[in-house]
């Protein structure tokens, strides 16, 4: 079976507390794009995962741990071979592990009869990671608690979101500790966020749009990328997750993929993608 596993960005992201349990909990719009590795799924009689980046191959790839935990729960014993050619770039704040390992689940429950609800599903991909379970529905949602609370959301009016990656992920746990001593931090307005959406606006929508680990991170990419999408017209320009990847977002594909080559020639690594309403999609 052949699956996508789209990555995400987020329009907007409040870190909003921290649980007892040392983990933080958020506020964020997340948006599935159309930027995807592509899973080849096969049920064997043990585990093997291969990457087209071999760094990522073995059994330290959380889709190793996915096929694992997947037939713990369905109650009967086998394997997978999974191959995983990799397209969304790796710790860059796009959810690019997270949408693997929802790919792998969905793929091999249908592969297997189906055995296991979606309700379950969701269970143990929240197991895996925070990301997990939005990468397995995608669309647009609010996200809430560690990002297992879901709420849907009215989709994201047709437009173009130029991700663009540039330099070394920054440690998040630093990032979050940055955060925690800072209470008079910028936010983003959620509200605005969600009512833009409503209204299909896509001025309204990021005018409250916000993240706020812009507040702690190495600025240097983002600023640069800023002037840019400022160039070109973009409606918005921002981190995704805890960077170090930027969305820049246009109304028109002619600015977009002139933003994205600009970028490139500074050597972003820049994609062009589309709003998707699917996290996974299977094509057997």
């Amino acid at each position: 079976m052949k699956v996508k596993a789209n990555a995400k960005v987020n329009l907007s992201l409040d870190v909003t507390g921290k649980r007892d349990d040392g983990y933080h909990t958020l506020c964020s719009v997340f948006q599935s794009v159309s930027l995807s590795d592509i899973l080849n799924v096969e049920l064997a009689d043990e585990i093997s995962v291969r990457c087209s980046d071999e760094r990522l191959s073995g059994q330290d790839n959380l889709c190793f741990k996915a096929t694992q935990v997947f037939f713990e729960a369905a109650g009967f014993s086998s394997g997978a071979d999974i191959y995983i050619e990799k397209h969304i770039p790796e710790a860059a704040g796009l959810g690019g592990g997270s949408a693997d390992a929802a790919a792998t689940l969905v793929a091999l429950n249908k592969l297997s009869g189906n055995p296991l609800s979606q309700e379950k599903l969701l269970e143990i991909a929240l197991k895996l990671g925070a990301d997990v379970p939005f990468c397995m529905l995608g669309g647009t949602k609010l996200c809430e608690g560690i990002g297992e609370i879901m709420t849907d959301l009215t989709c994201l009016p047709k437009c173009y979101i130029v991700v663009a990656k540039k330099g070394v992920k920054s440690s998040t746990g630093d990032m979050y500790r940055a955060l925690d001593s800072d209470s008079d931090r910028r936010r983003p307005d959620t509200a605005a966020v969600l009512s833009g959406l409503k209204l299909g606006k896509l001025t309204d929508i990021f005018n409250g749009a916000y993240n706020c680990f812009e507040s702690v991170s190495d600025g240097a990419a983002l600023s640069e990328a800023r002037t840019v999408a400022k160039r070109h017209l973009a409606v918005y320009c921002g981190l995704s997750g805890a960077g170090p990847s930027v969305i820049s977002v246009f109304e028109d594909k002619e600015n977009a993929e002139a933003a994205a080559f600009e970028l490139a020639e500074a050597d972003f690594l820049s994609f062009v993608t589309e709003p998707l309403e699917n996290g996974v999609e299977i094509n057997e």
